[in-house]
């Protein structure tokens, strides 16, 4: 039995504290719940009976931990998660690993000094079974080379009343941005997941209907060799729209909210254009056989009690149970990724020019603070 803990139970963290104190993960025990929050400490070990905690310091001192969930608010989590790696202790980090990859490489570099300590990312969307299909399809060329990528990201609908919950949220000072950083994260995620990192971003980001500081609409052409992605997203919407497409010389992949439909072509687009006496094409050259993949119902119900995080924390149960890296589904340095393309996205439009990837480190992590610093003057 694996023994957790989770440092900060707010609005996920004490989700993810609530499932392993139930016995929802499967091999795990929940130790320990560690928050700045007395009231918040108070609550839950009335309810679940665990120690707490109001200092991370104190918990490790004090308790024999296999791993510990990091799930505070973004700026906090490299420091916590680097002083639980420095005691040894296996982390579990929530989206994103930090707001700027220079001080996430910090976090990095750490874990590359132990060896032995497993580091993860809570990237619950690498469990959506129609993503993994998609990405399978890619990797085996079932759908040839791609050439088209459109992502559509417009359900992550959050009003004014979610934005005063709490100061943090939507600030470039307390959160370290908008949509992108909140929400995106996980489709960004995704995208280079399956695609790969583009050579560079082209961005238009703006802040609609809601009294924020940072975006909750955002435009961005990703280049690749070959092809490009546009990716929309925001969080103003109604009705929104979650859609992904991916199209190849050989077939095209479409993932909505809870349903997937792939195409497999007869033919290659290549071969259709060659073999054509006609000037849309020859109809039995343009065959394909169509597919469906769905999310599943038991799936859906899952996620409703557990919620989709759930299973990325058994992922690091097992993980931890074979010491084996290999078996997570995310480790902490693919944090980075979906992280650079944040900041790329606002780098570019902050500066309205296209920005080459790999980003400069230095250069984001100075634009970021003047941005922080122009909040303040608002507030």
């Amino acid at each position: 039995m694996k023994r957790l803990a989770v440092v900060g139970i707010g609005r996920m963290g004490a989700r993810h504290a609530r499932n392993i104190a139930k016995g929802a993960i499967k091999g795990a025990k929940l130790i320990a719940v560690c928050d700045v929050d007395a009231q918040k400490l108070k609550d839950f070990a009335d309810k679940y009976k665990v120690a707490t905690y109001n200092n991370l310091d104190d918990m490790l001192a004090k308790e024999s931990l296999d791993g510990a969930i990091i799930a505070t608010p973004h700026y906090s989590h490299v420091k916590l998660a680097m002083a639980c790696v420095d005691k040894g202790v296996n982390v579990l980090v929530e989206k994103p690993i930090s707001v700027t990859t220079k001080e996430a490489g910090e976090l990095i570099e750490a874990l590359e000094q132990k060896p032995n300590v497993i580091g993860a990312m809570m990237f619950n969307q690498r469990t959506n079974r129609m993503y993994r299909k998609a990405k399978e399809l890619i990797e085996s060329g079932a759908i040839g080379k791609v050439q088209r990528v459109n992502f559509i990201v417009t359900d992550w609908y959050r009003t004014q009343f979610y934005y005063d919950m709490g100061g943090w949220r939507a600030s470039w000072s307390g959160e370290g941005g908008g949509t992108l950083i909140n929400q995106c994260v996980h489709q960004l995620d995704v995208l280079q997941w399956l695609v790969g990192m583009p050579k560079s971003v082209l961005s238009y980001c703006a802040t609609k209907n809601r009294n924020i500081t940072t975006e909750n609409d955002v435009t961005a052409v990703f280049r690749y060799d070959g092809f490009d992605c546009v990716f929309t997203a925001s969080t103003h919407e109604v009705p929104g729209t979650n859609r992904l497409e991916i199209a190849g010389d050989k077939g095209k992949i479409v993932v909505e909210k809870f349903k997937m439909t792939y195409f497999l072509n007869q033919k290659s687009e290549e071969e259709i254009n060659n073999l054509s006496t006609r000037d849309y094409g020859n109809k039995q050259d343009k065959k394909s056989k169509k597919h469906k993949l769905s999310y599943g119902l038991s799936r859906i119900i899952y996620d409703g009690v557990y919620g989709q995080q759930a299973r990325i924390i058994s992922n690091f149960v097992k993980a931890l149970e074979s010491g084996n890296k290999d078996d997570l589904v995310a480790k902490a340095e693919e944090g980075l990724k979906g992280l650079e393309l944040i900041n790329a996205i606002n780098q570019s439009s902050w500066i309205g020019k296209e920005v080459d990837l790999p980003l400069d480190k230095e250069q984001y992590a100075q634009l970021l603070a003047q941005k922080i610093e122009e909040e303040k003057s608002i507030y």
